[in-house]
């Protein structure tokens, strides 16, 4: 099954850190498992309420099934448990996005 991967990230590149803030992250990565490609956003709820909630229905108009990052709120956890979206929470500070992606390509093979 295609996923479509949605990485927090704190740059805008694959060589940007992941951002453990989910809402008020700076970035997106959105990684195609089936293609390979991806493409970085800039998060445009970062400083409004509610912005993980926001940025989560954001991301699933645009196919988004798996959520990779440090932390989320209760608010983000319940949306995420109602709508079936798969959330991963990463504690590593200082793990790359290209990392995350090899990470997932090595599971994928």
């Amino acid at each position: 099954m295609n996923k479509v991967y949605a990485i927090s990230s704190s740059g805008k590149s694959e060589k940007s850190f992941l951002d453990l803030r989910f809402g008020k992250c700076e970035n997106i990565v959105i990684y195609n498992e089936a293609s390979g490609t991806y493409s970085i956003v800039e998060n445009p709820y970062k400083d409004t309420d509610h912005s993980g909630v926001k940025l989560i229905k954001h991301l699933q108009k645009k196919g988004v099934s798996v959520i990779i990052t440090g932390e989320v709120g209760p608010m983000v956890s319940s949306l995420l448990e109602k709508e079936k979206l798969q959330l991963v929470l990463l504690q590593e500070e200082k793990i790359k996005v290209e990392e995350i992606i090899n990470r997932i390509n090595q599971k994928a093979g």
